[in-house]
């Protein structure tokens, strides 16, 4: 009985393999200044992988942790894409970093980082 037991938990712990299950996403970020005091931020996230992902938690922050863009956790299905926008009133340099987690494990997936003069 125990012995029994032990290769299902072996086993399903095999079949729980974090790679396999994690998302596969192509992710981009683009800062570029609009005019001398607004800079457009761009961020565009796709599945690559063949079925709908887990809840994603998408971050833009920019120095100092001010954050830009944050929408509420969303799934993406099959090759769907999610491109997301915002403008930030500023004529100095810009640096924002991009991080996309898994909305209910909190592992990271993705982090990028763009900036603009």
């Amino acid at each position: 009985m125990r012995t029994t037991l032990l290769v299902l938990l072996i086993a399903l712990g095999a079949a729980c393999d974090s790679a396999k299950i994690s998302p596969h996403l192509t992710t981009a970020i683009t800062v570029q200044r609009a005019n001398p005091t607004t800079v457009l931020i761009k961020v565009h996230v796709k599945n690559d992988g063949d079925r709908a992902t887990v809840p994603l938690d998408v971050d833009v922050t920019t120095a100092p942790h001010q954050p830009v863009i944050h929408p509420a956790p969303f799934v993406l299905n099959h090759q769907e894409v999610r491109d997301l926008t915002a403008s930030l009133a500023t004529s100095t340099a810009v640096r924002a970093t991009l991080t996309v987690k898994e909305a209910e494990r909190g592992l990271t997936v993705a982090t990028k980082t763009a900036a603009a003069e």
